[in-house]
């Protein structure tokens, strides 16, 4: 049975069923939960600068990029929901993207009665550092989301819940 449970959230409905999912597997089996968070340097901020463009929202006469992205209409990009009215560069952006997604999922954690949940922000290669994570932590478990915020690069070489699957020596869960 599982002691420790690390489950990988981007913040997406393929990313908030892992959460529901990894959850209740914790809280069925009494294991304790991490949380993590890679920063979606790829995913994000590629979407950004092209959604930027595409709405002609670029920060023009020097608008903080996170006044750009205010602009957006609301269910083009959901993330923008997530940005704090502080939020001015693009890796500020991300952690306060971070911390809202790892807030949000350390909520719904303690909805399903899970006892002791806590929270990681890596950088990287998403794949390599879950993996990396798990190992540190010592989980016994990964569960990630089928399908995230990441773009159509991911189906040319592979997503991370393929890569995180396949690389890793613990039982995996994919939760579509």
């Amino acid at each position: 049975m599982p002691e420790k449970i690390l489950i990988a959230t981007d913040g997406s409905v393929h990313g908030d069923k892992a959460v529901d999912f990894g959850c209740d597997l914790a809280e069925k089996y009494g294991a304790a939960v991490v949380l993590v968070h890679v920063l979606l340097r790829d995913a994000l901020s590629e979407n950004l600068r092209h959604m930027a463009e595409v709405e002609h929202l670029a920060a023009e006469g020097g608008r903080p990029l996170s006044e750009a992205i205010a602009g957006f209409p609301e269910g083009r990009f959901p993330i923008v929901n997530l940005l704090p009215k502080g939020a001015q560069t693009p890796d500020s952006i991300l952690q306060a993207v971070a911390e809202k997604v790892l807030a949000d999922a350390e909520k719904r954690a303690r909805r399903h009665g899970v006892a002791q949940v806590t929270k990681e922000i890596e950088d990287g290669d998403p794949a390599k550092r879950i993996l990396e994570v798990a190992k540190d932590v010592d989980a016994d478990m990964i569960v990630t989301g089928a399908r995230g915020l990441s773009d159509f690069k991911a189906l040319v070489v592979g997503s991370v819940s393929h890569k995180v699957t396949h690389l890793s020596p613990v039982t995996c869960i994919s939760v579509r």
